[in-house]
Formats: structure tokens, sequence, C-alpha cells
């Protein structure tokens, strides 16, 4: 038997929505109960803790911005059966009974996804405009959990084998029950876009009232990251104009520099933020490697607002880690890592250099940067040829985001050129492993027990 319920979802039940009203009619259902109301449908798109997830620790600690080179901090790794496996580029990470809770939280939100998209057009007592709308957030809500796990879970995408690779279960409907072979790469991708595309036209053009909820914007930012990815970089920065068009405002950290204390708006309120998605859990202390140190260099807003020195830290170490914003709001400002101002920005740059618009390339990057140093720390970085172009805006990502996990996602998928593709090397208790570019181990594995519970499930190598 498919466990489908066991192993994917998070119990669908009233609790979500008690505090709201008691909202539907108990029909028993395989155990489900039914949705009636738009207003139900609302309440269920309002529970954000169900989908503000997009990954847990894995990238942050498989990717080049950490080295755990502080010999106590290396001990606590070794004690973490999970996190040695992931920093040493071993597999399984999820031995035993072990679940993937990564896995299964984006799984759990794709069930309730698959629950409004299938049931809201039905739904009594909501205008046809409520009901596209909501059914727009779903399906925008399913293509990124799908955009992640197969960036998780599956090779990178190459036009070339596309068809051939092994990709994710695309869960569509909310049968419990049913058939979770991998699709390839390639319908998975096709899935991703086709909702992303059926979702564009349910929305209005003003933004939603809350970061949480995707809007247009939101939907034309996440075709940009999957476009890049494809390496479309045509329709990627077509879609990178449509979303700035809509959300186009920087964030400028020298508004932190004037505050005392140094405080940075909610990502709930932040103009840089489109969609909100956070980790789901991170390591720390998370010690920053010294190539990332030597790319940031020391005026650099981000290294002042986001390293601290590792004596400071807790436990203490010899070295650097990142500090991160949610160190200065609490919870709202976990690392950003949703759809974002910034990152369709750096996108955009990026398709501009890969097109030879070097001028046009270097003038959004140094628009960025602007915002990112004190006047007094500020030059404008310049740029020969397209490639010294290209170069320099991949770095301005890295400088953007560290600490976060995304630079895993650009590791993969810059494997692909020739110019950026690099073997990694860790020393870890004495042990050196290697990471080569394209290999099997930029594809996370499954859970054992996943595996075991549904045989169909072909594990990664």
């Amino acid at each position: 038997m498919n466990r489908y319920i066991k192993l994917f979802i998070g119990t669908l039940t009233i609790a979500s929505l008690v505090s709201c009203r008691k909202y539907v009619e108990d029909v028993p259902i395989q155990g489900q109960r039914v949705l009636v109301y738009t207003d139900d449908y609302r309440l269920l798109m309002n529970n954000s803790s169900a989908f503000e997830i997009a990954f847990g620790q894995a990238p942050a600690i498989s990717c080049d911005d950490l080295d755990v080179t502080a010999e106590n901090l290396q001990t606590r790794i070794t004690q973490n059966v999970i996190q040695r496996a992931m920093y040493s580029w071993t597999k399984p990470f999820y031995v035993d009974q072990n679940s993937d809770y990564d896995w299964n939280s984006l799984y759990s939100g794709i069930y309730l996804f698959n629950t409004v998209i299938n049931g809201v057009l039905d739904s009594k007592a909501g205008s046809i405009e409520t009901k596209n709308v909501i059914l727009g957030e779903a399906l925008v809500h399913r293509a990124f959990a799908n955009f992640m796990l197969v960036n998780l879970y599956a090779k990178q995408y190459d036009a070339a084998t596309a068809d051939k690779d092994l990709g994710i279960p695309v869960r569509l409907t909310t049968a419990l029950e049913g058939s979770l072979a991998r699709s390839t790469v390639k319908v998975t991708y096709e899935q991703i876009l086709a909702d992303i595309r059926r979702a564009i036209p349910l929305f209005p053009n003003t933004a939603p009232s809350t970061k949480f909820r995707p809007g247009k914007a939101a939907a034309y930012a996440l075709l940009t990251k999957v476009y890049l990815n494809m390496r479309d970089f045509a329709a990627a920065k077509s879609f990178a104009d449509s979303t700035l068009a809509l959300s186009g405002a920087l964030y400028d950290y020298n508004t932190v520099a004037g505050t005392t204390p140094q405080t940075f708006p909610s990502q709930y309120s932040e103009s840089q933020v489109i969609l909100r998605k956070i980790p789901r859990a991170y390591l720390t202390p998370y010690q920053l490697s010294q190539s990332l140190l030597d790319l940031l260099g020391t005026k650099d807003l981000r290294y002042v607002y986001f390293a601290r020195s590792g004596t400071l830290l807790n436990p203490a170490f010899t070295g650097v880690g990142f500090w991160n914003r949610q160190n200065y709001a609490g919870y709202p400002d976990a690392p950003a890592i949703g759809l974002t101002v910034n990152e369709t920005w750096l996108i955009k740059a990026e398709c501009l250099a890969r097109d030879g618009k070097t001028n046009d390339a270097v003038t959004m990057l140094n628009t960025l940067r602007k915002l990112r140093f004190r006047p007094q720390d500020y030059a404008d970085v310049t740029a020969a040829n397209a490639q010294e172009a290209l170069k320099l805006i991949v770095d301005e990502r890295r400088r953007e985001f560290f600490g976060t996990g995304l630079r895993w996602f650009d590791q993969r998928r810059l494997n692909k050129d020739a110019l950026f593709a690099q073997t990694k090397k860790r020393v870890f208790n004495g042990t050196t492993y290697t990471l080569e570019p394209n290999s099997n181990g930029y594809v996370f594995p499954m859970a054992n027990i996943l595996i075991v519970q549904n045989p169909e499930i072909e594990q990664n190598p």
C-alpha cells in the first residue's frame, strides 16, 4: 500500500481553523472533512505556518559558505549523524526510522494546495474574484514547493537529459493512495510552469495584503527563477522585467546604519520581500568560509550586519560566524529565502551579462551595490567584457545571500558553466571530502523509511 497520507501530509483537520469558526460539515470521507464556503478556503490559505517553509538545513550545510575548521564545532557536527552526513557530502542522511522533515513539510503543503486547487471554485458564498485569487495563491505555492523539491532531490535541469533524469512524485489530487513513482525532471518542470502560468491571470495587479500571500509579482518572480534554472535566460530576463515593474524597490542598508539600536524592517513589511519563505531549520553557529570572507571584505554592510566574531557566539569558536536577521528582530526576520526583489534584480543583471549587454548589466549591479556600502566606502565596479560582468554578478549573489542556503542552488546550476564549475573540498575530522561538479553529491538522498514504505520510489544514487 502506498502510504501517501502517512508520509506526505500533515493531517488536514479543523484544528488549523477552529479559532476562526466551525467551518465544515462532518462528512467521513477517508477521514477528511469537507470544505464548503469560500471563506473556509481563505482560512485554510491563511495558515502560513503550513506553507512558509522553503527548505531546511541541508543546503546551508552543504554549500561553500560554510567551512567548519574550529575543532569544537567539528565535534558538535560529529555528534549529529544527519549534520555529519550533510557536511561531508556522504549518504544517507536519514537512516532507520528517521524522517526527512523537509520532504514531509513540502508535501504536506502540496496536499493542502491540492485541496484548495480542486475545490475552491465550487465553494459557496464567495465572489469569482475572491475564488480566483485563492486558487492563484495555491497554484503559486504548489509550484514553489515542487521547484524546491526538484532542486533538492533531483539532478540540476539539463535540457539534454531532463526527459530521462528522475524528478519527484508530482501530486495533483488529494487522493490518499496512489503511485508515488517519480516523474522526470522535464515533467516536473512542465507542471511547475503550468501552475504559474495558470495563476497569473487570476491575480489583480495590486499587491497582496501580506507577504505570505503570493500575487502577480510573486508569480512572475517564480517564473524568473525557474527559467534561470532552465538556462532560458531570455525568458528569465523577460519575467524579471515583469516582476520589477510591479515590485522593484531595493532596500538601502544605510537606513539600518542610522538607527539605534540597529533594526531591520520585518519581512512582513520590507519592500524587497515579494513572497515570504523561510528555512525550516539551520545550523548554529555557522562558521563562514574564508573564500566567502575574502569576497566580502570588512566594509561591506552585509559583513558588518551579518557576520560576527566567533568569540561572541555560542559556543564560542575561532573564526567568523553568520549573524542572521532573526537576531535583530526575532522570528519574522528568519533568512528570507522565498521570492525577493534583490534576487530578481540580480537575475536580470545576470541575464543581461549573458546576452552580452555588459554596460547594462554592470549598471544594474552598481545600483544594488550602492545600497550595500556606506557612501564613503563605495566605489563602482567595472567590467571590460560580458564574461567579467557575469563573474562580478555571480560573486554579488554570493555576498547578497550568504548564510541562507541559497548558494547551494547557485552551485548546482553554475556547474553547467565551465567558468564556475569547481571541485569543492572539506577536511573534517582529519579526512578530506570532495564534491565534484555535476556529481551525485549535488542530489540529496531521500529518507530510507520513505523508500521502505513506498518501494516504487527510486532512491537517488
